[in-house]
């Protein structure tokens, strides 16, 4: 049953009836769509009524989240959790609507709906109970909406007078999902019962304390047990004080005035948003298609129905209405497999959520309110809805994080269109994770997970400047890729020996997207054993989302350089210094510096490999798209480019057409002659390939005629054109 803390009670005069958990949602869903105003909400009296009083109540819950993040997690939690910024605190409603978010990844916001909507179908305010102050915790992305079981979800139930007012709610990204896999994305994945820890929503503690058997869980199951046992407690402390404060705002406001404020402020942000929308959007359908290469041929011998290569369709059509109603249909979208890269509505809705709140909600209070305005539709059977429960999610964000560069994009070409400049941007968003276990020389084992590349990456370009390296990130507005030593300590056997930007590793265009950076780690004393493997949003095996704005170039994806077996050790005992990013470890092996027995040059998921004492690996992440055809670049730009490193001489020539000769003094200057002729023959050269759309057509209509295509992509296709809408597009533009 439900009920109040006693130390925590409230007097008021509460004279309504008392809905059940399952009531309440329901209310709320027939108010909504039989009004079309959020909870049946068509005026905004109380905010009509006392401004002043209005927005100081909200003003109240919202800090309550800010302090909630700022405070908890400097009292415990993991390096993720604190240095990164990968976390968040929210409070719903009674229903799971998001009023007030924190900083942090606030895409989160819409996961509540989907788990407290599970609790209230299966009568949870009877069994297990719904008390104030209880704790729950869920991972799944079938029923409480995680993207994948490396997001963790605390909730606490806020109860006044026998019935739930609203939930504390709490995220972050824990150090360690417990699958065979090591790491925070189990990158090979047969089924979800290779995801690792996954839990529904449960009850695992009472009274703000969480259960002793859950904290035992957690060391059990999981290889960063302690880690995660911080995260959790940073997560419940956070949610205590906003139990707390509620309880002290519904004491000072009342509950009558608490819970019409609430539905109230959903209700402005949703009007606010549609005006955003109508302002911002050009009505019509916005079309886009990104893909994702899986490959797990030769991965294993268990499971041979996993044993295949695959290429992930993701396909996109945003539709925005004159009212300033938005929908993503993304039917054509592959269809589920059995691999590590499905996901669930829910979880796929983080996703899709970040570029409408980043893009819709800036002015307003930020609240759920963006779920009634932007709706999604993933078709049953489709790689994001599987019509089972079963289907492996560990690693839905790697390729989520493209399909929400096609939603951010398809409003960026809208900003475009209406002259926002300043606001329009090529948004890529190809982040990079190093995760692993291992065993200290004690016998000690540990899991980790290294975030710094997840923490930020370098923005696209704009049609009238240069994106910036490691400047931003779809998921959070705070990007920050953490200190180097915090991750040193957290993964000992790891070095850093380079951290820096990688020449020539961006969009390249009239403006060049912002640098992708490096990292290079030495391992040294990895005690009994050291297995590192990658999770990742993309691959070198396809771009990202093949965009590079009005003809400049995609940004190249994300690859890794392992080096085992290598004389290191050597060359620092002779003092030569060692390779500080990836372009430099192959570059050093291909002058005979560097030796390796194993040199591997990874452009798809590098599985796990065991590592040694002396062995090198480099990751490269992080680049951007371009806007603009590259020639038309100003030769002065990219001769800056060069004399900062960013770009080689050998592209500045072969890629942007712009000569460069020493002057007297030794530096570097712009021959204009000699780049005025290079771009003419470089747009000469272009022409003489140059073909017709229509002949382009017929050459490639005879292929697709014959399915003349690797397994990889005859597979998308059956896969894609099982959706009815599909298969009708493609045949109507091929003439089949």
């Amino acid at each position: 049953m439900i009920k109040t803390l006693a130390n925590n009670k409230v007097s008021v005069n509460y004279q309504e009836k008392v809905y059940s958990l399952k009531e309440q949602v329901a209310r709320r869903d027939k108010l909504t769509e039989e009004t079309g105003h959020y909870y049946g909400v068509s005026e905004l009296r109380l905010k009509k009524d006392d401004p002043v009083k209005y927005e100081r109540f909200y003003s109240r819950l919202h800090a309550s989240v800010l302090a909630a993040r700022e405070v908890a997690r400097y009292v415990t939690a993991s390096p993720g959790a604190r240095e990164m910024g990968e976390s968040l605190w929210t409070l719903t409603t009674p229903e799971g609507d998001t009023l007030v978010i924190s900083l942090g990844f606030f895409s989160h916001l819409n996961s509540s709906k989907v788990a407290i909507r599970f609790m209230a179908e299966n009568n949870y305010d009877l069994n297990p109970g719904i008390n104030d102050g209880d704790v729950f915790v869920t991972d799944d992305g079938k029923t409480g909406g995680a993207p994948h079981p490396g997001d963790t979800y605390t909730y606490v139930p806020i109860v006044v007078e026998n019935e739930i007012v609203g939930w504390a709610m709490a995220v972050n990204h824990i150090m360690e999902a417990g699958a065979p896999v090591a790491g925070s994305w189990p990158g090979f994945a047969v089924d979800t019962f290779m995801d690792g820890l996954v839990v529904p929503p449960m009850k695992t503690g009472e009274n703000l304390r969480q259960y002793t058997w859950w904290e035992h869980v957690w060391k059990q199951r999981t290889r960063a047990g302690t880690l995660n046992n911080l995260d959790d407690k940073m997560r419940l402390a956070g949610c205590a004080m906003i139990l707390k404060a509620v309880h002290e705002i519904i004491e000072e406001f009342g509950v009558d005035y608490y819970k019409q404020a609430i539905r109230e402020i959903i209700e402005e942000s949703r009007l606010e948003i549609l005006q955003n929308i109508k302002t911002i959007m050009v009505p019509g359908r916005y079309t886009s298609t990104a893909f994702r290469a899986v490959k797990y041929k030769g991965l294993q011998k268990l499971w041979a129905h996993a044993d295949k290569d695959s290429l992930i369709h993701i396909r996109q059509r945003f539709e925005v209405d004159e009212s300033g109603g938005i929908i993503a249909d993304f039917e054509g979208t592959s269809r589920w497999g059995y691999h590590a890269f499905n996901g669930y509505p829910g979880g796929a809705d983080v996703a899709f959520y970040l570029a409408m709140i980043n893009q819709f909600a800036h002015n307003t209070k930020p609240t759920g309110a963006i779920t009634y305005v932007a709706k999604s539709h993933y078709p049953e059977g489709s790689i994001y809805n599987p019509e089972n429960s079963f289907a492996s999610f560990s690693n839905i964000w790697a390729q989520s994080m493209a399909m929400n560069a096609l939603g951010f994009n398809a409003v960026n070409r809208a900003l475009f269109a209406r002259g926002y400049l300043e606001e329009a941007f090529t948004a890529d968003s190809n982040w990079e994770g190093i995760q692993g276990s291992g065993e200290l020389e004690d016998g000690t084992p540990y899991g980790f997970t290294n975030f710094e590349s997840v923490g930020g990456v370098a923005m696209g370009a704009f049609s009238y400047r240069d994106g910036l390296p490691l400047a931003w990130a779809e998921w959070t507005q705070l990007p920050n890729i953490g200190n180097a030593e915090e991750f040193e300590y957290l993964i000992p056997p790891l070095y850093y020996i380079g951290r820096k930007l990688l020449p020539n590793f961006c969009g390249h265009g009239k403006y060049r997207g912002g640098i992708g950076d490096s990292s290079v780690h030495w391992i040294k004393n990895p005690g009994q054993r050291l297995g590192i493997s990658r999770g990742g949003s993309q691959v070198a095996a396809t771009t990202f989302v093949a965009l590079g704005m009005s003809g400049a170039y995609p940004a190249p994806s994300a690859f890794h350089v392992s080096a085992r077996g290598t004389n290191s050790n050597q060359l620092v005992d002779q003092g030569v210094a060692l390779p500080r990013d990836a372009s430099e470890v192959l570059d050093y092996t291909e002058k005979g510096i560097l030796k390796s027995e194993n040199l591997d040059v990874w452009k798809f998921d590098m599985p796990e490999q065991s590592f040694q004492d002396g062995d090198m690996l480099a990751d490269a992440a992080g680049a951007a798209g371009g806007w603009g055809d590259p020639i038309e670049r100003d030769p002065h730009s990219v001769l800056e480019d060069v004399i900062y490193g960013w770009v080689d001489r050998k592209f500045s020539e072969e890629l942007y057409g712009v000569v460069l000769k020493e002057n007297v003094s030794g530096s570097l200057e712009v021959d204009d002659k000699r780049t005025q002729s290079l771009r003419k023959k470089m747009m000469e050269a272009r022409k003489q390939t140059a073909q017709p759309v229509f002949e382009w057509w017929k050459r490639e209509r005879e292929i697709v005629k014959k399915q003349d295509f690797i397994d990889p992509v005859r597979d998308m296709y059956e896969s894609s054109m099982s959706f009815e809408s599909f298969k009708n597009e493609i045949n109507n533009f091929w003439q089949l």
